[in-house]
């Protein structure tokens, strides 16, 4: 069906067939929609089940109240269950959805009202089914993509670019993934998986960011395949005092080319400014993460550090004393990687002991390291797996 402004201009046909006297399910709906055409009004169209098709083009949309926060702007607003987006997207003619002027999301999918403090116990406020493809998210205030208290999601070949903030930002989710996107530009996080569980993050490219990637209290997430270059940090692990969530543990880092991040930090303000110029991985008060198998390197203030939250944030002994995370980083596993090459110009706030290849502040318990290939280290003798 094709919406033409708020019109609809083909009806869609659903047909019920009875076989041994019961009726099928009525088919799902694809919802075309073609520049001049409104994504939301589409979107406000369709059943669950249904997609919404979106031909090539620049879509500039009215916005709406943003379901989390009605004070801001969304372009679109997705806040039904087992809802698909698809741009019918190629390099030569992409779908771009891009900020009409003075709208803070660019996508946000959510259940309006729900609250991350509450929805990850009551699933009254959680959606469930939304899919976000070939889309190409621009220049909003604050978020390219937001998805809150979401489950079984997906977003797949999209591109968020020059979003202020963040690129992509799933949060208080549930099992989900992100691959084979894009992120750029972004002030904080390209790539952000925070207070969620059983994600993947795979085969994605983060460039120009602050933070490339991030994996913010949260457990089970594997974060495998991507690339990160040309960020302030490539990728954070780490767990962050004040959140609903309290730890991240059991995360898997792996198969990652991490290099050249050495962007200097463009923050707009909060704790993302703490983030070294030349970070390549870095790992801060996490539990049980398993970091195998990536390739780190020409990151200018060190490789791949394990540090204790409290030195992370610069907190003195009577702040650290309050956390309400548990500080220490503890039986974490850094195996089968390739550190070189990092640390040869480090930040200024980065002490000139920490500016190598492989890095541990001596904090936490468990922690071990086995068969990396990396040429410098602190302290010179880590504590080996085996």
């Amino acid at each position: 069906m094709t919406l033409r402004g708020t019109r609809l201009a083909v009806l869609f046909i659903t047909s019920a067939v009875c076989v041994g006297g019961l009726a099928s399910p009525a088919a799902a709906s694809t919802i075309h929609v073609k520049p001049g055409d409104s994504i939301q009004a589409a979107v406000d169209l369709a059943k669950p089940g249904d997609t919404v098709m979106i031909a090539p083009g620049i879509y500039h949309e009215n916005g709406s109240p943003c379901p989390t926060n009605p004070a801001d702007t969304c372009a679109v607003v997705v806040a039904k269950n087992d809802i698909t987006l698809v741009g019918q997207s190629s390099k030569a003619k992409p779908v771009i959805v891009e900020n009409a002027g003075g709208q803070d999301q660019g996508i946000s999918a959510a259940k309006p009202g729900a609250s991350g403090s509450t929805c990850l116990t009551d699933p009254t406020q959680r959606i469930s089914g939304v899919v976000i493809r070939g889309l190409t998210v621009n220049g909003f205030d604050d978020d390219g993509i937001f998805l809150l208290c979401v489950d079984h999601w997906l977003i797949d070949h999209t591109r968020a670019h020059s979003n202020a903030e963040y690129g992509i930002f799933p949060s208080h989710a549930g099992a989900g993934r992100v691959t084979h996107s894009t992120a750029t530009g972004a002030n904080d996080t390209g790539i952000y998986i925070g207070q969620s569980h059983d994600v993947r993050i795979d085969h994605n490219v983060a460039t120009g960011n602050v933070s490339g990637f991030e994996i913010e209290n949260s457990s089970n997430v594997r974060m495998d395949h991507n690339e990160s270059t040309g960020n302030t940090a490539g990728a954070l692990t780490f767990a962050m005092p004040g959140l609903d969530v309290k730890a991240n543990h059991d995360n898997r880092v792996d198969h990652n080319d991490i290099h050249d991040n050495n962007k200097p930090n463009t923050c707009l303000g909060g704790d993302v400014c703490l983030v070294p110029r030349g970070t390549g991985l870095l790992d801060v008060g996490t539990d049980r993460n398993l970091i195998d198998h990536n390739r780190v390197t020409g990151n200018n203030s060190f490789g791949i550090g394990i540090v204790n939250v409290c030195v992370a944030f610069g907190l003195t002994p009577a702040e650290c004393a309050v956390v309400d995370v548990e500080p220490n980083p503890d039986n974490n596993t850094v195996v089968h990687n390739v550190a070189l090459g990092n640390g040869t110009a480090p930040d200024p706030s980065v002490p000139s002991v920490f500016a190598v290849d492989l890095a541990w502040d001596l904090s936490g318990t468990g922690n071990c390291w086995a068969h990396n290939k990396a040429a410098t280290f602190f302290p010179p003798s880590l504590p080996s797996c085996f």
